[in-house]
Formats: C-alpha cells, sequence, structure tokens
C-alpha cells in the first residue's frame, strides 16, 4: 500500500508561506483604508501614525522574507539536485494552450502537469514581482525626500494599484486554484503541513506521481 500523503514542500517553505500570508493579511487591513480614506476604520485601528507604522513595519518584514526566500530557495535547488522547477518553460504555454482547448471542448482532459504547473509558476512569480513592486514603491513612499514629485506620483500608483491587484488576486485566484481546482473533494492542507495526499498528487500533478512511482518512493500504487 502507498503512504496516504507525500512531503511536498519542506518545513521551511511551509513556514515562509505562513508568514508571507500574516504580512500579506496586516499589509492589506491596513493599507486599504489608508488608500481609501476611511477614516472611522484607521480610527479604530488607533489613528493614523499607528496604522502607517504597522503597515510598514509589516513591509519591511515581508521584504526580509523575500531575501530569504531567494537564498533558501537557491540553497533548497542544489541540494535537492532539481533542475527547471519554477522557471517557465516553453511547456507551460503547450500546457495553457492545451488546457484553453479543453475549456472549449477541444480536447477530452486537461494537461498532465508535472511537479509545478503553469498555475502554480504564475502564483509563485505574480508574488515574486508583487513584492519587488510594492516594496520599491512603498520605500519611495516611506522617503520621499529622496525623490521628484514625478517619481513619487508614480510610486503612488505602483503601490495602491499594485496592491488592490494582489488582493483581488489572492482572495479570487488564488484560493480558487489551491482549494477548489480540479473538483478538489476537500481543502488543499499542503501549505499547513508541506504534504499532500496521494489521490491529490495523482489528479493534480500526474506525472509528478507517476515519477515517484517509478521511483519506488510510493511502494505498491494504492
Amino acid at each position: 500500500m502507498s503512504p496516504r500523503e507525500v512531503q511536498r514542500f519542506p518545513p521551511g517553505f511551509v513556514w515562509q508561506h505562513a508568514l508571507l500570508m500574516i504580512t500579506f493579511t496586516v499589509l492589506a487591513v491596513t493599507g486599504m483604508p489608508l488608500k481609501w480614506h476611511w477614516w472611522g476604520v484607521i480610527r479604530a485601528m488607533g489613528g493614523y501614525e499607528v496604522v502607517r507604522w504597522i503597515h510598514r513595519a509589516s513591509g519591511v518584514v515581508m521584504l526580509g522574507l523575500g531575501l530569504v526566500h531567494v537564498a533558501h530557495a537557491l540553497w533548497h535547488q542544489v541540494r535537492a539536485g532539481r533542475r527547471g522547477g519554477l522557471w517557465p518553460s516553453p511547456r507551460d504555454v503547450r500546457d495553457m494552450l492545451h488546457d484553453t482547448r479543453f475549456l472549449l471542448g477541444l480536447e477530452p482532459r486537461r494537461a498532465r502537469y508535472p511537479r509545478y504547473s503553469y498555475i502554480n509558476k504564475f502564483d509563485y512569480w505574480g508574488a515574486f514581482w508583487g513584492v519587488a513592486i510594492m516594496a520599491g514603491s512603498g520605500l519611495i513612499l516611506w522617503f520621499p525626500r529622496l525623490f521628484s514629485d514625478f517619481v513619487i506620483h508614480m510610486g503612488y500608483i505602483a503601490h495602491t494599484d499594485e496592491a488592490l491587484l494582489a488582493v483581488i488576486a489572492i482572495f479570487i485566484w488564488h484560493l480558487y486554484h489551491v482549494h477548489t481546482y480540479h473538483g478538489r473533494p476537500r481543502l488543499n492542507r499542503v501549505w499547513l503541513t508541506g504534504r499532500i495526499a496521494l489521490e491529490d498528487l495523482k489528479r493534480e500533478h500526474p506525472e509528478e506521481y507517476d515519477e515517484l512511482v517509478r521511483a519506488g518512493r510510493l511502494g505498491e500504487p494504492g
């Protein structure tokens, strides 16, 4: 019998995701009232200065987390000996076109995904790009005396609009694809434990499942 679950992500990545989720939530809760001037909400959270400093502190933590993640991801890739991974590839375009044909009724089934599908990569690089934009524009707004009025204005637009886009992407795109895509019968717990149920792995990442079976890491298929 195969084990019911298999380790998909190491504990370090699970903790990084948890911290990213916490800091993102704090940034959204403090940032949206500042963007839209919801003074009642701002007063309820302690006032403008309190909200602003909570927002900035969370931003610093997220920026630090991003730097730690880059170092950890590179170390883990070298240690694991994997190549490709989350880097975009021509395979992603082919799978995306295949899924588009599937949605149009021109293919009998979705593409067979490897360890990381183009959807996973979109999530990952969207977050990576978002953190870079938010950090850069946030530092411009934090230290306006160092920049021209034009740069400050562009920084404000980039910061607030990217923040709104990120909130929409997380609560609509990301949560849907993580928890309900592929007709999942249960909530995805990989973000809590780093482990994925074998039936979910077989359905969502069939090529990785087949590789693990061939390598004898799952025992006899159940």
